[in-house]
């Protein structure tokens, strides 16, 4: 190093000590001063001044059979009421509660919905939940509740009683987040666990058959499929007419004329309904496995198996209601690319008229549901066609 850079060197030090030197001097100014601050308060610190007490709800939920095993609803309620009542700090905001809900859609669960409104509405401040089960379906969905409430311009907490996290205090994010990602790994490991046995139950020929809505069979008392001989006729029906030239409108038009009853028991048929009973083939005897295919196991959505997952079929799996020959032969004029053909103005639908339809599953199995227009002549008339 030069004499000249070590002048240089010296020089930079000089300065920088001066300038530690002066800062330290400005700080301990502005500290010996004590100037004054006046703070702005925000809309949610003058509120607690001015209410002081938290509005405090809870809510629960059971279904049908933990209410027999674990107790009623209306003792978790008179608990919860009680808890918020005797604190005195808190203010009774209600018990939301929803009887026999699942977690896994909010359509039944009318109480939550009310109480989330209640929230976004500024109307409570703090929730007392027993676990994240019980309030949502999983732990991702319920830190997306918790980040909304927190977004408001009144923030709510939720109180996780059997974890004793309040969601509001500093490291509930963090936990939550670390549990997500546990929930998730659990979730996919269920998934894939019910995956795999759907998977052996197809390689070994046993289906999943609901006939709830599969017009023509129902089930006997030990669960095997059967045919219902008077919903056959209306199947039978709309095979022999579709062949005979009629289209899918004009078969729908016929049945709802003479008020047959559709597969889910309406009272007016569509031509999307006809065409999935001409496209199913359980009507000729066959069983196809994994039509569909569900995408994720978070959103649950489904899709039509287009050639992506592997299919299994079941030859004459359960009693079939038409012939091979006349599926075969829907199958063609369904797949021909000329469907434009002659449709008839008059087609006998004699043998589909006071179609009657019945409870297939449930205590109230093979009984006949009545429509309240029906006159008492009406009513004679089917209880001796079905005797």
């Amino acid at each position: 190093m030069t004499e000249l850079e070590k002048m240089e060197s010296k020089e930079w030090l000089k300065k920088e000590k001066l300038s530690l030197i002066r800062n330290r001097e400005v700080s301990q100014l502005m500290y010996d001063e004590k100037r004054q601050v006046e703070i702005v308060p925000s809309i949610y610190e003058k509120k607690n001044k001015e209410f002081l007490k938290k509005r405090v709800a809870a809510y629960c939920r059971v279904s049908t059979y933990e209410e027999s095993q674990e107790g009623s609803l209306e003792l978790q309620i008179k608990v919860y009421t009680d808890k918020i009542m005797n604190n005195p700090d808190w203010e009774f905001a209600g018990v939301y509660a929803d009887r026999g809900a699942s977690g896994t859609t909010m359509k039944s669960r009318y109480n939550f919905q009310r109480l989330l409104e209640e929230c976004r509405n500024g109307n409570i401040d703090l929730v007392l939940v027993k676990s994240i089960s019980r309030f949502t379906r999983n732990t991702l969905h319920f830190i997306s509740i918790n980040r909304e409430f927190k977004a408001l311009s009144n923030p709510v907490g939720i109180y996780i009683e059997d974890m004793g996290i309040n969601t509001l205090s500093g490291m509930s994010e963090y936990i939550l987040n670390m549990m997500s990602v546990i929930a998730q790994g659990e979730s996919e490991q269920k998934s894939n666990a019910i995956k795999w046995a759907y998977k052996k139950r197809w390689e070994m020929g046993i289906p999943f058959i609901l006939t709830n809505n599969l017009l023509g069979y129902t089930k006997d008392d030990f669960g095997k499929v059967i045919i219902d001989e008077e919903e056959a006729e209306v199947v039978r029906f709309i095979y022999r007419t579709f062949i005979d030239g009629a289209s899918f409108s004009l078969i729908a038009r016929l049945l709802t004329q003479s008020k047959v009853p559709t597969p889910t028991g309406r009272n007016i048929w569509s031509p999307t309904t006809v065409g999935n009973i001409l496209k199913n083939e359980k009507y000729c005897g066959d069983v196809i496995m994994q039509k569909s295919y569900t995408i994720d196991c978070f959103s649950h959505r489904r899709r039509k198996n287009n050639g992506e997952k592997r299919k299994y079929i079941l030859r004459d799996a359960i009693p079939p209601i038409v012939s091979k020959l006349e599926w075969n032969e829907v199958q063609r004029i369904l797949s021909s690319p000329y469907r434009n053909r002659a449709m008839k103005n008059t087609l006998n639908v004699s043998g589909c008229q006071q179609i009657v339809q019945k409870w297939k599953t449930g205590v109230l199995k093979g009984f006949l549901v009545f429509d309240p227009s029906w006159s008492e002549s009406d009513i004679e008339y089917v209880l001796e066609r079905k005797e």
